[in-house]
């Protein structure tokens, strides 16, 4: 017998008074009754404490309880997974009646339920109401571990497992066996896979990971189906298919026909993304039909310039070609919308791009690009660069040498703004707070002699701002701050307000901004606009998100000779309001002839300390930060070539351009090719590796990497500082840490989960060496169609529903007898009383 809780004998201490009582007791009884009495009340207190112990007996038992697990993952036919729990049933139906059974779904995790359910759940999901997130993965060794926990004490184990044993996650056969020490024995019912017609690429695999410009690679595309497929596979470079060839797959994915090469001479130098693409005649899931991988590049600088009018760059990039650089020229959308697309390119060059083109995240990869991987980002001037494009504080201005701050010119037409914002309840949150914002940055770049009024609407119009002059800062921001959301939406009303504080000014440039972002009464906005226009007032118009009413904004922008803005992002409207503000003013252009001057001494410049450079026809007015280096200023003074480090990478402006605009007489000099050539080589990107070695590698979830350094001489280097980040496809930055593993080498762990795509930067701070790599998730295991079975699944016994309890061994179960000893006290304690009383 053992007792479960042996301390409660201390119990028995309280036999000791009840002897005592007997010894000394008066009660007139003959002696045996007396002892009799006496002896019952003894036992029963001991059977009383003896329960408190809850005694038990160990004695063999048979009693089974068997745990089902059904793998319904996508990698798994949903047919033979029903077809299945006839089987379950069956067994269920053969067991004892003192048998008991759990059931459990397995896929990314394990959920708890009964066979009749898991029918109608699988009924409802082969009628295409799939849980796709549910399904997406075969959790396999988490499974089986979570679900012993079902296991009752006292019975015989046994687990089920039905599944096409193809696991995404864990260590299977780790966990098999920790379930036979703990004696759970398991028996396998193999499931077919997907039998609908399937296809995938399994990989994507370039000959090396870095080439010469010019160089031909050879890339070599796995593929697999599950059957026979006819198809087509191209190679895709910045989302253009380069070359397609056609593919008949097999089943057998050792066949040659399963493998397609491609020779690919590089002419991109950098990071060089490509992507492999099937597209099969059949299909069942399109998830695994990309692949991705990054060639580097090495060759001639590349370099990447955005420009409203690409042909506007042709000269330039002609001379810069000559020169040993090429210049890839896009329009206003071409700027690359990742981090690895940017750096592909050693500098990215703005050339007449308006901020408001650029949504907030790319402003935020461009800072990145520059103070974190060393990338070089230059502004030229235009209509669309500095404060005329909305630059001002957005993170693009942070990394440039000059800003768009400036001093308004005396002999400028002062100004007069009004800004008539929507403030019904649908703006409420970020837009009005962005709108508040936005008004306040445009008082800051307003001149002293100008002035601003603000106008909110909803069905009623509210003057939050008086018509006053933007020298009074302060009391305008105040006003600003009483901006607040509430009520419906009439824009009419709020123009008419504005007009009518626009009335009352005598400024000679009259100006006014609407935003809104709902739909609005009809009204005779045509006629309103017309007579603002007719009274020298011009009118812009900003649609914030969907629900705007785009068409009418567009005909008031026309008809008010002014500009449209769609804002999809509330962040972008403080730019639309910047830009508004120095487009209507035209403060920041000068526009004559202009000599440049040399102002400071920089290596670009070497060779040209005493040249006589060529005028600029006009150029963009700005301010120099502190510590920032004006190399060429006009002759007015004002900053023309100015450059400034931020992080690792360097910022330059060039405040006129490169086009027959206002840079005419820089294009007609001889040496125009070579001196720009000169001055982008000192900021591009200088990816400086040598002695750095880094080898990646996955282990589930997380990426490890495995670091070599050593110096010229071959000697491994210690004890170095490292700093690592990790960006994502969203901009999100991770850092990282690098740990010493020996002499000169090192290793780092990188989370892998839930992101896509990395960019990874390894710096060696103390030496200034820089290493940068790729990552690209592959398509999810569970749709792979390479996964082997493990060995250790197929060695398990198999499941059958007559065989269920056979091979059974016997398990030691524990008998309680505490209830005994309770039924015992009691009848012991009315024999002591009937001994004494009757």
């Amino acid at each position: 017998m053992q007792l479960t809780y042996p301390q409660y004998l201390w119990w028995l201490l309280v036999l000791i008074p009840l002897f005592l009582w007997y010894r000394f007791s008066l009660v007139d009884r003959p002696l045996k009754w007396m002892r009799m009495s006496i002896a019952l009340r003894a036992l029963a207190v001991l059977l009383l404490v003896l329960a408190l112990c809850r005694p038990a007996y160990r004695k063999d038992s048979d009693a089974l309880h068997v745990v089902f697990l059904l793998d319904v993952s996508q990698s798994v036919d949903l047919e033979a997974a029903q077809s299945s729990l006839a089987q379950v049933q069956a067994a269920l139906q053969a067991l004892p009646s003192g048998d008991t059974s759990s059931f459990f779904l397995l896929a990314n995790g394990v959920r708890p339920t009964t066979v009749e359910a898991a029918g109608k759940t699988l009924e409802r999901w082969q009628q295409g109401i799939a849980d796709d997130e549910f399904r997406s993965a075969s959790r396999l060794a988490e499974g089986v571990l979570a679900t012993r926990l079902a296991f009752p004490a006292g019975r015989a184990r046994r687990l089920v497992l039905l599944s096409d044993g193809l696991q995404t996650h864990g260590d299977l056969t780790a966990a098999l066996n920790t379930l036979r020490q703990e004696n759970v024995e398991v028996r396998w019912f193999p499931l077919h896979g997907v039998t609908a017609p399937e296809a995938a690429v399994v990989a994507l695999e370039p000959n090396t990971p870095q080439a010469f410009s010019g160089e031909m690679v050879r890339m070599k595309v796995s593929l697999a189906a599950n059957q026979a497929i006819k198809g087509r596979v191209r190679l895709l470079h910045q989302g253009v298919a380069m070359m397609e060839k056609p593919v008949n797959l097999v089943s057998d994915p050792t066949a040659p026909s399963n493998t397609v090469t491609f020779d690919i001479d590089m002419r991109s130098p950098g990071a060089s993304v490509w992507t492999a693409e099937l597209l099969p005649e059949q299909d069942h899931f399109p998830l695994n039909n990309q692949a991705t991988a990054v060639v580097q590049v090495r060759g001639k600088s590349r370099v990447l310039a955005i420009h409203q009018t690409p042909k506007e760059l042709r000269p330039i990039s002609r001379a810069l070609a000559e020169q040993e650089i090429e210049m890839e020229v896009r329009g206003k959308n071409g700027l690359p919308d990742s981090l690895e697309g940017m750096l592909e390119f050693e500098a990215i060059i703005l050339a007449d791009l308006a901020a408001t083109d650029i949504p907030t995240r790319q402003m935020e990869l461009l800072k990145r690009y520059v103070q974190n991987f060393g990338g070089g980002l230059a502004m030229f001037g235009s209509e669309n660069s500095f404060g005329l494009g909305g630059y001002y504080k957005t993170p693009v201005e942070d990394v440039l040498p000059l800003v768009s701050r400036f001093e308004k010119e005396k002999e400028k037409p002062s100004l007069a703004m009004a800004l008539v914002i929507d403030k019904s309840g649908s703006m409420d949150g970020a837009p009005i707070a962005m709108c508040r914002q936005a008004a306040k940055a445009a008082v800051e770049l307003l001149g002293a002699q100008d002035q601003i009024c603000v106008v909110g609407f909803d069905s009623n119009p509210q003057i939050i701002c008086e018509m006053r002059r933007a020298s009074d800062k302060e009391g305008i921001n105040s006003a600003v701050d009483t901006l607040q959301a509430s009520g419906g939406t009439d824009v009419y009303v709020g123009m008419v307000a504005g007009k009518e504080l626009l009335d009352n000014t005598t400024a000679k440039i009259k100006h006014m901004i609407v935003l809104t972002d709902g739909q609005t009464p009809d009204q005779d906005f045509p006629g309103l606009t017309q007579t603002l226009r007719d009274n020298g007032v011009t009118v812009s118009t900003v649609a914030m998100g969907d629900g705007a009413s785009k068409d009418l904004l567009i005909k008031i922008a026309e008809i008010g000779a002014g500009r449209f803005y769609e804002a999809s992002d509330p962040s972008n409207v403080p730019q639309i309001f910047t830009r508004e503000t120095m487009q209507a003013t035209k403060s920041a252009i000068k526009e004559d002839l202009y000599g440049s001057v040399i102002t400071g001494d920089h290596p670009m410049l070497a060779g040209y300390a005493q040249a006589d450079l060529p005028s600029v026809l006009g150029y963009v007015m700005t301010e120099p930060k502190p510590a920032t280096q004006v190399l060429i200023a006009a002759e007015t003074g004002d900053p023309l070539l100015a450059v400034g480090r931020f992080g690792l990478g360097q910022g330059l402006c060039w405040t006129a351009d490169l086009s027959e605009k206002w840079g005419g007489e820089w294009l007609a000099w001889d040496g125009c090719g070579k001196f720009w050539a000169q001055v982008l080589r000192a900021i591009i990107r200088k990816n400086d590796a040598e002695g750095l070695e880094v080898r990646s590698r996955l282990q589930g979830e997380t990426m490890q990497l495995d670091i070599t350094r050593h110096d010229p001489n071959g000697t491994p280097v210690a004890n170095i500082k490292w700093d690592g980040q990790a960006i994502d496809e969203n901009g999100k930055a991770q850092t990282f840490h690098i740990t010493p593993t020996g002499l000169g080498r090192y290793q780092a762990s990188i989370a892998l989960a839930g992101r896509e795509s990395l960019t990874l930067r390894l710096q060696d701070t103390d030496s200034d060496k820089l290493k940068i790599l790729h990552y690209h998730r592959p398509s999810p295991p569970e749709y792979r169609l390479t996964t082997a079975v493990p060995a250790a699944l197929t060695a398990l016994p198999a499941f059958t529903a007559p065989t269920l309890r056979d091979q059974l061994q016997p398990v030691p179960s524990r008998q309680p007898l505490d209830n005994a000893c309770y039924l015992c006290s009691l009848i012991c304690a009315l024999g002591s009383v009937v001994f004494r009383r009757v």
